[in-house]
């Protein structure tokens, strides 16, 4: 029953942010809820626990999916000190969308931002194999992971989405390789959209405390090849897919991607490319 109400209304939050998989969703909104906190007279801190990044208030967004009105969404997030959720500041979702089900969906201020496919699928196979919870796939073995499948995913997410900036008035596209290369700005543009007053020196600081480096800090010695949500991956360890697998790629974007987003689809497209 809760989640009738929850359909029309999204509990009045109007803002959500949509990442294609493997596009740098962990360290935005650690950054985004940094500066959120260092604004509002925060200090920025925060503490790493369950292969998640906490602000000192908790996670400033839900998914925008039926856990949240049936009260699954507060029974999913564990830290061991201090709350794990704050306020809702604005939904996210890694789904197309089609996927995603609500009524307020035309009124919501929606942030998209993606990646080169090229790098999703090879940040998914490296991180996928070096995960203690994916034995099945391994490094030395491409044909262990489902390249199809995890390929359907991107080009689904890309088709859908780049179908919406078509109409949506309230949507706005990001690629991943711009945040990275003008990440300042580029985050300043997302808080201001939102209607979020945050001075930039904050966003500046958000984005120095979620770095890589201040990210591995916090992060367990033992869990820094392993864990799934951040890449560690060093320059030899970049734009490394095999021939036939670029060739597989590139030949199905050529022919199902509706969208590309800016981001190049041809067989020799720039990709692999280090991001501190």
């Amino acid at each position: 029953m809760n989640c009738i109400p929850f359909y029309f209304s999204a509990n009045g939050v109007k803002r959500l942010h949509a990442f294609s998989p493997r596009s740098g969703a962990l360290w935005s909104e650690l950054a985004i809820s940094l500066a959120l906190d260092i604004a509002s007279g925060g200090d920025g801190e925060y503490t790493y626990d369950d292969t998640l990044f906490w602000p000192r208030k908790g996670l400033k967004y839900r998914r925008l999916d039926w856990r949240v009105p049936t009260g699954e969404a507060d029974e999913m997030y564990f830290r061991s000190g201090g709350p794990a959720l704050d306020n809702v500041y604005y939904y996210h979702t890694r789904l197309p969308f089609f996927r995603v089900r609500n009524a307020q969906l035309k009124k919501m201020k929606i942030v998209i931002v993606t990646r080169s496919i090229f790098e999703i699928m090879e940040s998914r196979f490296l991180k996928f194999a070096s995960s203690d919870l994916r034995p099945d796939v391994m490094i030395d073995d491409e044909q262990s992971f489902d390249w199809d499948k995890y390929l359907n995913d991107a080009i689904e997410f890309f088709n859908s989405w780049g179908d919406v900036l078509t109409w949506h008035k309230n949507a706005r596209h990001f690629r991943f390789e711009d945040l990275k290369a003008n990440p300042v700005e580029a985050h300043k543009e997302i808080l201001d959209f939102w209607g979020f007053d945050v001075p930039e020196d904050c966003v500046s600081r958000g984005l120095q405390l979620a770095s890589k480096e201040e990210m591995k800090k916090h992060i367990p010695s033992f869990e820094h090849s392993t864990n799934e949500r951040v890449s560690f991956r060093k320059k030899d360890q970049r734009g490394i897919l095999p021939a036939h697998i670029k060739e597989k790629i590139a030949h199905r974007l050529k022919h199902e991607l509706l969208y590309d987003l800016g981001h190049s689809i041809s067989l020799d497209a720039k990709y692999g490319l280090e991001y501190a």
